[in-house]
């Protein structure tokens, strides 16, 4: 199949995006990425989805032009059944593979990426290269000068104050919990049954920028500054059954597909 028959249009740093970059290179499903400036982006999700929040992950396969990282993940399901399955087809561990995929979207999806952006802010990360550094010369050099206007849309649009920001870390960590009692504090475990599912994917790409593990788009580079309170978190997590199941989801079942 010609690779541009499915494209992905994504922000690199976006962990939804490495939610359903995982869910394709999981099912073994060669496609395209094509990479979104912040702020220029939605005039080219307004042309592909009329009704286009602005947000990704989209993904354009065969002509289906799908928005969200869930619509995403049962289109794939349906329309490659011979493909490794990743929700079962009925049953109690159906429902439960969406319960948990629908509960860790909203747990670790808005709640990490809020906790994440306002310490980063805070901390003094190099956002530049954070938010642009997977982008040729000329749009890194677009997104210097973007970089202010972008924060700001950041701050206005996730909630950056410390209430909402305090309230994330809550249930982020509420999240954990959780994740240790479905498996019961033993990291080898999945979440549902005995293989990987898209509730393992989900939680452990929504995590991914907090426990930047090794082959995530969020591991640490050398010599980067990690702003202190993303570090002692980070520190804390790891420490945990919940954390060694993140990073043995990574280490484990990670697996990309060649392009």
């Amino acid at each position: 199949m010609p690779q541009s028959e499915r494209i992905l249009y994504q922000f690199p740093i976006s962990h939804f995006c490495e939610k359903t970059r995982w869910n394709l290179d999981a099912k073994g499903l060669g496609y395209d990425i094509q990479n979104l400036v912040p702020g220029p982006h939605r005039r080219v999700l307004k042309r592909l989805a009329k009704n286009s929040r602005g947000s990704v992950p989209v993904l354009v396969d065969k002509g289906v032009v799908l928005v969200d990282s869930t619509d995403i993940a049962l289109h794939l399901e349906t329309a490659n059944p011979s493909t490794p399955s990743l929700i079962p087809a009925s049953g109690p561990e159906r429902e439960r593979v969406l319960e948990l995929e629908a509960y860790y979207d909203e747990a670790a999806g808005k709640h990490v990426r809020r906790w994440m952006y306002a310490k980063l802010f805070e901390g003094g990360a190099d956002l530049k290269r954070l938010m642009f550094g997977a982008f040729p010369a000329p749009v890194r050099l677009l997104g210097g000068l973007l970089l202010p206007v972008v924060k700001a849309l950041i701050r206005r649009q996730y909630n950056l104050v410390p209430p909402k920001v305090e309230e994330s870390r809550v249930k982020m960590m509420e999240g954990l919990d959780r994740l240790e009692r479905e498996i019961q504090g033993d990291p080898s475990r999945y979440l549902v049954g005995s293989s990987l599912s898209i509730a393992d994917i989900t939680a452990a790409a929504l995590y991914g920028p907090l426990v930047a593990a090794e082959g995530s788009p969020y591991a640490a580079q050398p010599g980067e500054a990690i702003p202190k309170e993303i570090a002692e978190l980070r520190a804390a997590v790891l420490a945990r059954p919940a954390g060694q199941w993140l990073l043995r989801r990574y280490q484990e079942d990670r697996r990309r597909v060649a392009r």
